[in-house]
């Protein structure tokens, strides 16, 4: 095959490449080849090589970024066609991107005869491959998308990173095994029932602090629903790419998304992608519904585009509250208030021995698994609550600890606006 014939190729591949797959690795590789197959061959140029030297850009080209074999070139291929049913007039670009291994090894072999003194560069020459691929016997779209459906990444598992690669996520709660919070276990509940039903629902803004189980009802909520499928892009997709990434999603129009944004810091993003796609110039897709989790305060701006659910303080009340409903759901009917008190003083003693580093939702779950699966535990709880003194939380001990974790997140400014805020609240009564 001649120079001229060949570059033709190539270019054609490198045109397909980029309608089907865009401006990546492959398309560097065909563009770079086309190059040299323009210019006339200079073997001593491209090809001295000794101990001090390594070879020139076509030589490094092949040798350190390998172009792409056949079975990975047809693997991106199904990957596309799994989220985007392709027409004929793609199929037959596919046809012709699939030939693209099959072109560079056809220039390598031209490269090695052209080559002075002859045969210097066969470790750069790959086997060639036999027989034709996957993508050379589809004939409809219909073939297209039966051959695509074991590449399909959304089929792989029910949650993903913002790569859109399966994750699995480890001890999971379901969303029965949350307790206390009504008013926040019912928004959660509400809002991801209603998207897993095909409604639309805003953007949902959760302020909490840590500890109070954002992130745990958050994945608990979507993965009660079969329909849905939890997103986990990075902090860094919120201002960039994230316009890519809904595109992604909304072409996947047989599934639905829980975009969730965990974990950040509303204060150090910049917002303008965001305003732009949500609520703005662009609205999301119906398939998409975005969460967004942090332990600070969104901006009004943002916060303007869905809505916000604050967990309450985490202090004796809601801890009793948790303990009252976990021992309901554990088929204790009318829970003694005498037991609820002693066992919620008994986690707080555990507190204080150092044996959790946080009072908090997520350590007092972690308490309750060891009382519900403690014989002794369970008897000592039951003698303790029908002695003449019973033992409460201790209510100063929430109260200091709240204070400390405001104040190594929010500074001491914002204690002191909160004590100003409580006494223009009574001084208004």
């Amino acid at each position: 095959m001649k120079r001229r014939e060949l570059k033709d190729l190539i270019d054609r591949a490198r045109a397909s490449c980029q309608l089907l797959l865009g401006d990546g690795h492959l398309a560097a590789v065909l563009r770079q080849v086309s190059i040299e197959l323009a210019a006339a061959p200079s073997p001593l140029r491209h090809y001295q090589i000794d101990a001090a030297e390594k070879e020139d850009a076509v030589s490094m080209l092949v040798r350190d970024r390998s172009p792409l074999s056949a079975a990975e070139v047809e693997q991106m291929l199904l990957r596309r066609f799994a989220e985007h049913t392709p027409d004929s007039f793609e199929l037959d670009h596919a046809k012709r991107l699939a030939a693209a291994p099959a072109l560079l090894r056809k220039y390598l072999a031209m490269l090695s005869a052209e080559a002075q003194p002859a045969g210097m560069l066969p470790r750069l020459i790959a086997p060639p491959e036999d027989g034709t691929g996957i993508i050379d016997r589809l004939a409809t779209p219909e073939d297209a998308t039966a051959a695509a459906a074991p590449f399909d990444r959304f089929a792989a598992g029910k949650v993903l990173r913002g790569d859109l690669e399966p994750v699995r996520l480890s001890a999971v709660r379901g969303a029965d095994e949350f307790y206390g919070f009504h008013y926040v276990r019912l928004i959660f509940k509400e809002h991801f029932s209603t998207f897993a039903a095909g409604g639309n629902v805003p953007p949902l803004f959760i302020v909490s602090l840590p500890g109070l189980g954002k992130t745990a009802m958050t994945a608990a909520g979507t993965l009660a629903h079969r329909e849905l499928t939890l997103i986990l892009p990075g902090p860094h997709q919120l201002e960039n790419g994230l316009r890519q990434l809904l595109d992604t999603l909304a072409a996947r129009r047989d599934r639905r998304f829980v975009l969730f944004f965990d974990d950040i810091d509303p204060r150090q993003v910049d917002w303008y992608e965001f305003r732009t796609n949500i609520g703005g110039c662009f609205a999301p897709p119906d398939n998409v519904a975005c969460v967004l989790a942090a332990n600070y305060d969104f901006p009004p701006n943002v916060l303007s585009r869905g809505r916000l659910l604050s967990f309450p303080i985490f202090d004796e009340l809601s801890c009793q509250d948790m303990v009252n409903d976990f021992l309901i759901q554990h088929k204790l009917r009318n829970p003694a208030a005498n037991l609820i008190s002693v066992i919620a003083a008994d986690y707080v003693e555990e507190f204080g021995q150092k044996k959790f580093a946080e009072l908090s939702p997520r350590s007092l779950i972690r308490y309750l698994q060891v009382y519900i699966n403690s014989a002794d535990k369970r008897k000592k709880m039951l003698e303790a609550s029908h002695q003449e003194m019973i033992m409460r939380p201790d209510a100063q001990l929430f109260y200091e600890q709240n204070i400390k974790l405001m104040r190594s997140l929010y500074g001491d400014g914002y204690i002191e606006e909160l004590l100003k805020e409580k006494l223009r609240k009574l001084g208004g009564r």
